[in-house]
Order: C-alpha cells, then sequence, then structure tokens
C-alpha cells in the first residue's frame, strides 16, 4: 500500500477512535405537540419586511424555540418570535429574530433557493394536507431571498418547485425580520372551511452554527420530519381555484453547427398556462415550449463504464415533479447515475441536441385521497436524430400511515411518424414504515421493447433502520439485461448487486468536535446472466463536523473491478482489456466553514485504478462580498496510469454572481474539460416578476478547442466551429384566479 493510502487508512481507524472517547451529551426530549392559531384579518398587512403594522398585534406569538443543533431540546440561545395571520388570499408569516450580536448577522448570497445553512435563515415549514408525509417549505435570509421546495415522503425538500409567495426583509440593532406573504393559490390543501394544517419554524444562527425549530424533532430525523410538526389551527382557506397564463416572447440570434452553419434570428413565442381544478388538483398546459433562460449544465469528468446522470433543470418539469417520482426516486446503485423509471431530461434533448416542443400537459395533484399525475408531452422529429415523439406519463400513489405508500407509474414513448417505434415501462412502488426507525422500500418495473428477448425487468429492495446512534442500510437490485426505460434513466443494465451498511453516529461532549460518523459498507455485483463478478468493494469511512461548520472526511476502499470485455476509456485510445483488477484506494475530502466570507473545498484521491494506479483530485475556492457577489473557482485534476497508456484529466469551472437586488442578477459559468477538448460559456441577466418570469437576456458559447483552427492556420471543421446564441426573452404571467372563481361549481 502507498503511502498516501496508509495515511488516510490511518485517519479513518485511528481518529474515530480517539474521538469516541469524549462523553456524549444526551438531548432533552420535548414530547408535548406545539400548536398555534392563525387569526383572520380582513386586509393583510404590507409586506415590506419592517412588520410596524397594528395587524400583526391580532396574533399570539410563538415562540420558546428550542436546538435542534448543536444541543438537542435545550433553549435557543436567541430569542425568537412568529406570529401568523390570513385573509381571504394569503397566509402572512411575521418573524421577529432578535440578535445580541446584530452585527454578526451573516447576509447569506442573494441567490433564489441559496444555502440556507450557510447564512442566517429562516423557514416555515407547511403540512397543508395534514397527512404527516408531504408539505411545502418557504424560506429566507437577511438579504431576501426567496427559498421554497415541496416535501415528500420527509425526504427533505426539493427546491426544484418554484412558487410564487413574496417576503421582505429588514434589520436594525436588534437583529433581523422577516414578512412572508404565501397566497392559498401558491399551496394546495384539502375540503374543509376550518382546517388544521402541520406547522414547523425553523432559525438558523450563522455565526454560531445554531440550528433552532419551533416544534422539536429528533437531530438523526431533521425538521422535515412531519410526523414532528406543531399545529397550526384557525385556518379557513378559500375554495379558490388558480387560473394563471403565461406567455412568452424570444428573440435571438445563433449559429448551431452542423444544423445552421450561418448565423439565424429565430423569433419564437409560446404560453404556459395554469387552472385550478380544486384547490388541490391543477391542469398546466404549454404551447411551443421555451427553456432559454435556464443555466447550462456542469460538465463532468468520465472515467467509468457508466452513463452520466445530468439533472432536470427546466421549469415546466420541475414544477411538482415529485408527483411523478417513484420509490427512493434514487436507487443506492452502485454507478454515478441514478436509476429512474421517469427522467424528464429524456423529453426534449436528444443526442446532446435540444428538440423542439410542440406542446404538452399536465394534470397532477390529490383527488380522493390518492396523488395522481398525468403528463403528455409533442416534439417535433429532428432528421439523424429523433422522430416526431409523443411522450406520455401516468402515476398514481396513496399515502399510508406510519410514513407508509403505494403507488405504480406507467411511461410510454412512441413515434408519431410512419416508424411506429415506441418504448412502455411498468412499474410498482411501496414504502413502509415500522415504527419511528425502520423503513423498506420496494420497486419492481418491466419495459417494453420491440425486439427485445426478455430480461426487461428491475426490482430494488432497500430496508434502513436510524437511530440517534445508529444507521443501519441493506438492499438488493436487480436489473435485466434489457431494462431500457426510455422515458427514464439506467446509467447500467444486467447484473445483481447487494449492499449492506452499518454506521455509528456519535456526538460528543467536545468543544472542538460536533458530530463524527463511521461506517463500513460491502457492495457485490454479478452479472445477471453469467455469474461473472463485476465488482466487490469493501469501503471504510469517518466523517468530522467540527463546531466550525468545517468538515474531514476520509475513507479507504478494497476494489475488485471485474471486466467480461475490453473497457475504451472515455477521450482516449486506452483500451483496458478483459480480467480481474484488484487493489487498495483511498481518498479524503474537506472543507472550511462555507458560511464564511472565503471558503475552501478538496480532495485527494490516491491508489489502484483498474490495471494501473490513480493520483487526482480536486480544488475549490468560494468568495462571497456580502450579500451581491459570490464567486468560485473549482478545478479536478487525474493523473492515471496503466500498463496500457497513461493520460489525464482537467476540469475546470469558474463561476461569477452578482445580485444587484434579490430579483436582479447577473450570472455567469464558465467550463474547460480537457477530456472532451471542449469549453463553454454561459451568462445571464435575469430581472424576475415571479420565480420564473420576466427579462432574461442569456449567451451561450460551446466550442471544441481547435488551436490551428482557431488562430486561422489551417480551415476549421464545420463541425467544430463554435456553437453560439444570443437571446433575449420576456415573459410574464397573469392571474386570472378572480375570473375564473366559480367557474364550473
Amino acid at each position: 500500500m502507498k503511502l498516501g493510502s496508509g495515511f488516510l487508512l490511518a485517519a479513518a481507524l485511528i481518529v474515530p477512535g480517539l474521538a469516541s472517547g469524549q462523553e456524549a451529551l444526551d438531548p432533552i426530549e420535548v414530547t408535548a405537540t406545539r400548536s398555534g392559531v392563525a387569526v383572520h384579518v380582513e386586509v393583510g398587512p404590507t409586506i415590506d419586511g419592517r412588520l410596524d403594522e397594528e395587524v400583526w398585534t391580532a396574533a399570539e406569538p410563538l415562540g420558546d424555540f428550542v436546538q435542534h443543533e448543536p444541543l438537542e431540546g435545550r433553549p435557543a440561545t436567541e430569542r425568537t418570535e412568529v406570529r401568523i395571520v390570513y385573509d381571504s388570499a394569503a397566509v402572512y408569516v411575521g418573524a421577529w429574530l432578535f440578535d445580541t450580536e446584530a452585527e454578526r448577522i451573516i447576509v447569506g448570497e442573494r441567490r433564489r433557493d441559496a444555502n440556507l445553512p450557510d447564512s442566517d435563515a429562516f423557514m416555515v415549514v407547511l403540512d397543508t394536507y395534514r397527512d404527516l408525509q408531504n408539505g411545502f417549505v418557504f424560506g429566507t435570509n437577511p438579504g431576501g431571498i426567496e427559498y421554497d421546495g415541496q416535501v415528500r415522503g420527509e425526504g427533505g425538500a426539493d427546491t426544484n418547485w418554484d412558487g410564487g409567495w413574496t417576503v421582505r426583509t429588514s434589520r436594525d440593532g436588534e437583529g433581523w425580520y422577516a414578512e412572508i406573504r404565501i397566497p392559498f393559490s401558491t399551496v394546495r390543501y384539502g375540503p374543509g372551511e376550518e382546517q388544521t394544517w402541520g406547522l414547523n419554524l425553523v432559525r438558523y444562527i450563522g455565526r454560531k452554527n445554531e440550528q433552532v425549530v419551533w416544534s422539536p424533532v429528533a437531530q438523526q430525523f431533521g425538521f422535515y420530519r412531519l410526523t414532528e410538526a406543531g399545529l397550526l389551527e384557525g385556518l379557513q382557506p378559500p375554495p379558490r381555484r388558480i387560473t394563471t397564463v403565461t406567455p412568452y416572447a424570444l428573440g435571438a440570434a445563433q449559429r448551431i453547427p452542423p444544423i445552421d452553419a450561418d448565423v439565424t434570428y429565430p423569433f419564437e413565442m409560446g404560453a404556459d398556462a395554469k387552472l385550478g381544478i380544486t384547490p388541490s388538483l391543477s391542469l398546466d398546459l404549454t404551447v411551443n415550449t421555451d427553456f432559454a433562460q435556464v443555466e447550462a449544465d456542469d460538465q463532468q469528468v468520465d472515467l467509468s463504464r457508466f452513463s452520466l446522470f445530468f439533472p432536470e433543470k427546466r421549469p415546466f418539469f420541475l414544477e411538482n415533479a415529485g408527483v411523478f417520482s417513484v420509490g427512493l426516486n434514487s436507487f443506492p446503485a452502485r454507478t454515478s447515475g441514478r436509476t429512474q423509471l421517469f427522467h424528464s431530461r429524456r423529453i426534449g434533448v436528444a443526442g446532446g441536441q435540444q428538440v423542439p416542443i410542440d406542446w404538452g400537459s399536465r394534470l397532477s395533484g390529490r383527488v380522493v385521497g390518492m396523488d395522481v399525475g398525468i403528463l403528455h408531452m409533442r416534439t417535433e422529429g429532428l432528421t439523424d436524430v429523433q422522430d416526431a415523439t409523443g411522450w406520455t406519463v401516468a402515476r398514481v400513489a396513496r399515502e399510508l400511515p406510519n410514513r407508509s405508500r403505494i403507488g405504480g407509474i406507467f411511461t410510454s414513448r412512441g413515434s408519431t411518424d410512419v416508424s411506429g417505434d415506441y418504448n412502455r415501462t411498468y412499474g410498482l412502488d411501496a414504502r413502509v414504515g415500522i415504527g419511528e426507525e425502520w423503513t423498506f422500500n420496494g420497486v419492481a418495473g418491466l419495459t417494453e421493447t420491440p425486439d427485445a428477448d426478455g430480461g426487461q425487468e428491475l426490482l430494488s429492495f432497500v430496508g434502513e433502520y436510524l437511530t440517534r446512534d445508529w444507521y443501519l442500510r441493506g438492499y438488493y437490485d436487480q436489473v435485466g439485461r434489457n431494462f431500457n426505460p426510455e422515458v427514464g434513466f439506467v446509467p447500467y443494465s444486467g447484473f445483481r448487486e447487494a449492499n449492506l451498511r452499518v454506521e455509528r453516529i456519535y456526538r460528543p461532549r467536545a468543544s472542538w468536535l460536533r458530530e463524527f460518523r463511521t461506517h463500513t459498507r460491502q457492495t457485490l455485483t454479478f452479472d445477471i446472466d453469467s455469474g461473472f463478478k463485476e465488482s466487490h468493494i469493501a469501503h471504510l469511512h469517518s466523517n468530522f463536523n467540527f463546531e466550525d461548520g468545517s468538515n474531514f472526511s476520509p475513507a479507504v476502499n478494497w476494489v475488485v473491478e471485474g471486466l467480461d470485455e475490453p473497457f475504451q476509456i472515455s477521450g482516449t485510445d486506452i483500451v483496458v482489456p478483459a480480467g480481474t483488477y484488484s487493489g487498495w484506494n483511498s481518498y479524503a475530502t474537506a472543507r472550511t466553514n462555507p458560511a464564511a466570507p472565503l471558503s475552501f473545498n478538496g480532495r485527494y484521491d490516491v491508489g489502484s485504478f483498474l490495471s494501473g494506479d490513480r493520483v487526482g483530485g480536486s480544488l475549490g475556492l468560494s468568495v462571497r462580498r456580502g450579500a451581491t457577489m459570490t464567486s468560485s473557482f473549482n478545478v479536478s485534476h487525474n493523473r492515471i496510469r496503466l500498463p496500457e497508456g497513461d493520460f489525464n484529466t482537467t476540469l475546470t469551472r469558474f463561476g461569477l454572481r452578482y445580485a444587484f437586488t434579490p430579483g436582479i442578477f447577473l450570472q455567469s459559468l464558465l467550463q474547460y474539460s480537457d477530456q472532451t477538448g471542449v469549453w463553454s460559456g454561459n451568462v445571464r441577466f435575469g430581472w424576475l416578476d415571479t420565480a420564473g418570469t420576466g427579462l432574461f437576456l442569456v449567451y451561450n458559447e460551446r466550442q471544441t478547442m481547435d488551436v490551428l483552427g482557431m488562430s486561422g492556420l489551417l480551415p476549421r471543421n464545420p463541425l467544430e466551429l463554435p456553437e453560439r446564441t444570443f437571446a433575449i426573452k420576456y415573459t410574464r404571467q397573469f392571474d386570472l384566479s378572480e375570473l375564473t372563481d366559480g367557474f364550473g361549481e
């Protein structure tokens, strides 16, 4: 074993022993359910962040917050008071966030959905159905950003969801204040004149790395554990049905070789519309859908045999995406990607090119206690890329007691041209909660592809056990050789895999160390047909979270990789022969406090890689100047030496964002990968009206680094000409709810 691997192994084994000698600090349990009352007012307050209107005195303050971190159950070190009122249109939340050292408040980024724990922050968590599993989160920081998401199955918040709501903040010598307006039309809720919603209130005190909550939640579960939420009583939401129309106009100058070698000047118009069928069910329509304002993808280094996963970023598909999620929505496969029965990224993108979307519709929400989602999209055809295609997804699920759920999904991709080519996927999933600690998930899937002969099944079973001190997880995956969800994502097929993870969690009574975790994991993977061992990974990992917000995490692995056929490494001419390769490798990651104006993160890798060795790592730097400017620089490098040949990879990324206000920003992202020889640039200016509407100016460039061609010494290959687009897009949302209230009743 090399010196680097030996050092990391010692860190992973010895340091946990030193820390475990510290006495653990027991939490204070608070078992009484918190409750508060929302008071009806005729006219809601003006949202200016000042909280000086008399309307706020009508509500009793919600206080007595307790710590979630670091000392579970202890009283919060700073005082917090929250009042809630509502009128016929919206719920209003006023938060008085007092601070004895107000000059040390950390404002944070002025970027929508910025990471709230990196600053002072305040959040409202609502369980509007009171089903103890699903809800909404609305948050902000002293800079006045909008942070929102949907809570699904108590598994955290999906911040890709963007709702229409308003927040303003202010500061003085006694603390900071947040004033929030959440329209009833933004959230979904069940029938009934007077309702009780689940409620929790969360505050981050940045300089102390402290999290406090109104309704206590055990640390191991997190504050999205809606079974631990308090109650918000007295609400009488209207049976209002939202109706909005959001048209857009876009003009562009672009050159996209090889499709267009010359500059073209397209002009497009289209629209989205939303119609509330009931307070909990809505119909979305889109015509000539455009996503010009969406940020660019991050480039990735590809050293594996598996498909790379790129997340969805397009607003239409992100809204209510949780309705279509299946099982864990993230199978614990050994690959870097995530197997999904439905991945909306497959719609409107083919062969690395955007495919125009003619129109689409989505019905989603809750009907008679069932979560339902039906999506249909139509895309144009592109010569030699994809036929004109219809895409359909249907999902139904029912929440059951104690974090349990059962559901099914159907997806279909079908050519609307004469070829009649098609692909279908069928799936069933279930989640069962037993007590507070045990959770079991299961998914069964089957695909239907013409000319595929068997092997189109998917089976996945996961069991988890979580307490304050222990986390156990085991899974079994089986993916057939011909399993092919063409409206989903599968990074790899034709294997059986089993995994067991045992993790110990310590929270010592130490002034320097807040928490450390150590776990071991065994993963075995076999070819589904021959039984050939494709992989065996024995993993030992420790994770240290320090009081100042920094982190250190060493790990060591014994890896066996089996190749049943030669493997060509992406971006090279190197082919690794079939065979079985084994060896040790190690890595360590570290980061400083991300809430600081200047922060660093890094990773170091050393050890075996297939038939040879690898040394690599990454380094990241983040600089924040107040609430207005943030910049980041990241570089990752790998030096790989194999008997078949040597190669290096370097990926560089630089990002800069300047926020004039929370709704006006300028953002850029520059990237270069020497593995693909491609550099890309994305510059966006946004003047937001709501989350996804307003004025956008976007410039994109992507090109291969053809040095001789770029210098003019040789003619450039037409296929390697730079791809450039400059677009101006304006979109505005019109709320027609008042015109359509009562329609159809």
